[in-house]
This record gives structure tokens, C-alpha cells and sequence, in this order.
């Protein structure tokens, strides 16, 4: 089959500027050349970001810097709270140093008042079992037992006396009682029942 000289020439063209083409795109590969400079196109076009995208990014590393100075000013809290814990620490040991050296005294004292409030639980204890006997007993016999009493001893029976008969809803002997003691001493215990604070003398007495 016979070519025409007009085919050829196409042919001859096309080899030309695909030969061309290979050459310039192996100068721009070497870096000899660089294409995008002459043919435009062939630049890259930036990407196209979503604003949407964008917003929410420029919304999340806000939120982190926020994030960022809440946690500095939190750091800078706790380091003064540890400067007052220290200082309330310090505090603590001198004061625990100071009644360590008046534990000795403190012991002392408080083995006392122990005592004392062993004694007054021990003789409250008495005096009830006392009133209750003494409340089964007719008020002659009473009056014969307590005629050898101390007037405190008398009262504070007394007193608990009227507070069981109280609690169990029955009439009081003691007004009859009192009433069989001397003028005198019944004036004298009857002031001691209306007054706490000099049954708290005598009793320390």
C-alpha cells in the first residue's frame, strides 16, 4: 500500500513534536528546565479547603489554647495551695512540738479529771440504789437511817428520789421526809436542793 506524501508528512510531524515532548520532559525532570513556568497549566492547583472544615479547625485549636490556660492557671492554684499546705504543715509540727512538751502535764490532768469523773459516775450510781431502797422503805424507817447522814448526802439522795418518782409517775416522799427532820436541818437541806452551785462546793470539798 502506497503512503501519501501528505500522510507522511503528517507522520513526520507528529514524531517531531512527540520527540519534542520527550525532550522537554526529561530537561524538566532533570531540573534543567522547569515546564510549569512556561506552560501553565501544568502548575498544581492549590487544594480547595472546605470552609466548613476549616472553621471547625480554627474553632478546635481555639478550644485547645483555651484548654492550654485553663490548665496553666489550674497549675499555678495548685502550687500556691502546696505553698499553704506547706506552711499550714510547718505550722502543725511546731504546734505538735509544743504540746508534746506539755503532754507530761496534760497526762496528769487528765488521769485526774478521769478520777474524778470515775468517782462522781460511781457515786451517782450509789446514791440511785440508795433512793430506790429507801423509796421501798416506810418513811420512819428512812428517817432513822439517814439521822447519822451528811447534809449532802441527804440532799442528793433526796434529789434522785423525787427524780424516780417523777419517771414513774408516783407521789414523792421526800416533802413528808424533810418535814420529819429537825426545823433546822430541814431549812438547811431544803436550801441545798434549791441550790446547785453550793451542792457543787460542798461536793468538791
Amino acid at each position: 500500500m502506497v503512503i501519501s506524501p501528505k500522510v507522511k508528512l503528517f507522520y513526520i510531524i507528529f514524531l517531531i513534536f512527540f520527540l519534542i515532548g520527550i525532550y522537554l520532559y526529561l530537561l524538566d525532570s532533570w531540573g534543567i528546565i522547569s515546564l510549569k513556568n512556561y506552560l501553565p497549566f501544568l502548575e498544581k492547583e492549590p487544594p480547595v479547603v472546605d470552609q466548613t472544615q476549616a472553621n471547625q479547625l480554627l474553632l478546635e485549636k481555639e478550644r485547645l489554647e483555651k484548654e492550654k490556660e485553663i490548665l496553666e492557671e489550674e497549675k499555678l492554684k495548685v502550687n500556691e495551695l502546696k505553698l499553704k499546705l506547706d506552711e499550714q504543715q510547718k505550722n502543725l509540727q511546731d504546734k505538735e512540738k509544743e504540746l508534746q512538751e506539755q503532754n507530761a502535764n496534760l497526762e496528769k490532768q487528765k488521769q485526774k479529771l478521769q478520777e474524778v469523773e470515775n468517782a462522781r459516775k460511781e457515786r451517782n450510781k450509789m446514791i440511785e440504789d440508795m433512793a430506790r431502797r429507801l423509796n421501798a422503805m416506810p418513811p420512819a424507817n428512812v428517817i432513822e437511817i439517814i439521822q447519822g447522814w451528811k447534809n449532802i448526802d441527804i440532799v442528793d439522795v433526796f434529789l434522785k428520789m423525787e427524780q424516780i418518782a417523777e419517771e414513774e409517775g408516783t407521789p414523792s416522799i421526800v416533802p413528808f421526809l424533810i418535814s420529819q427532820l429537825p426545823p433546822e436541818r430541814a431549812s438547811v437541806i431544803t436550801s441545798l436542793m434549791l441550790d446547785e452551785g453550793i451542792r457543787e462546793n460542798i461536793f468538791k470539798e
